[in-house]
């Protein structure tokens, strides 16, 4: 397999497009240079969420601000959950789930988020283990479910969701209440993908996903670790010692350079017996 095919210039363009999107905190900016999409195609879904939010500001007067974002977003535009084929790659990807109106928890949850941004609402994403909802109304706010319609939740309710979900194995922490932070959102965007990919055994979009993480925590050495091993296990020779190299020199006195450059000395004798 040539390095062509499981990295483009146009990844890399996307790449910079998140990193750009990092340091302006700009949530729906990462998602869609995530989604590789162009910036024509960026604009309209942006658009969309403009759109989206102006509806709910008219909302606003006469209906409190959760019953506002899910009358617009599930009664009139229908966002909701996709169980039936929830492990969908495009229930992960913002632009198809603003075109198709179904998707994942917490890209459903980052519709509300966004929306709610632009309405002048506050709505927090909270990652409860399992499952992601929101909170509209700050600390004192109402939690809801975007994945199912909207539904408001009680604390209670989400106790009994996760001791469900987990099947009792998780013992509840109030943590799980707090707001998840922009990048904390992104990385179990990215963790999601990462699951799916592989399931479906494409190397090219498990690296990519691999490279988003790097890109996301460019201060930890195991995302570039686990970028090496995928180009590895498929074959990119040349690209994985490239990415091995990068390990070991950036991140020397870590774990992960000890296991890149025991790797790179394997793949050197390897070598060294094929001549």
């Amino acid at each position: 397999m040539q390095v062509p095919d499981l990295w483009s210039d146009t990844d890399r363009t996307a790449v910079a497009a998140f990193e750009v999107a990092l340091r302006h905190a700009d949530l729906a900016g990462a998602l869609l240079a995530l989604d590789g999409v162009s910036a024509q195609e960026a604009s309209r879904h942006r658009q969309t969420l403009t759109d989206l939010a102006a509806r709910v500001r008219l909302e606003l007067p006469a209906r409190d601000p959760v019953t506002s974002l899910g009358h617009v977003l599930v009664e009139e535009t229908g966002f909701t959950g996709d169980p039936e084929e929830y492990f969908a790659p495009s229930n992960s990807r913002l632009s198809d789930v603003l075109t198709h109106h179904r998707g994942m928890p917490i890209l459903l949850s980052v519709v509300w988020m966004l929306v709610g941004e632009q309405a002048g609402v506050v709505v927090e994403g909270i990652g409860l283990p399992g499952h992601f909802i929101v909170r509209v109304g700050g600390s004192a706010g109402v939690l809801a479910d975007p994945f199912n319609g909207g539904r408001m939740l009680s604390d209670t309710d989400c106790r009994q969701l996760v001791a469900k979900l987990s099947g009792g194995a998780v013992q509840w922490n109030d943590s799980f209440l707090r707001p998840v932070p922009i990048d904390g959102v992104l990385e179990r965007v990215l963790r999601n993908l990462a699951h799916i990919w592989q399931r479906l055994e494409i190397p090219e979009q498990m690296l990519r996903t691999a490279r988003f993480y790097a890109a996301l925590r460019p201060r930890e050495a195991e995302p570039r670790l686990v970028q090496a091993k995928i180009a590895d296990a498929f074959g990119a020779t040349d690209l994985a010692e490239m990415l091995y190299r990068a390990v070991v020199d950036g991140f020397p006195s870590s774990a992960a350079a000890e296991v890149a450059a025991g790797r790179l000395d394997e793949l050197r004798r390897a070598a060294v017996d094929v001549n």
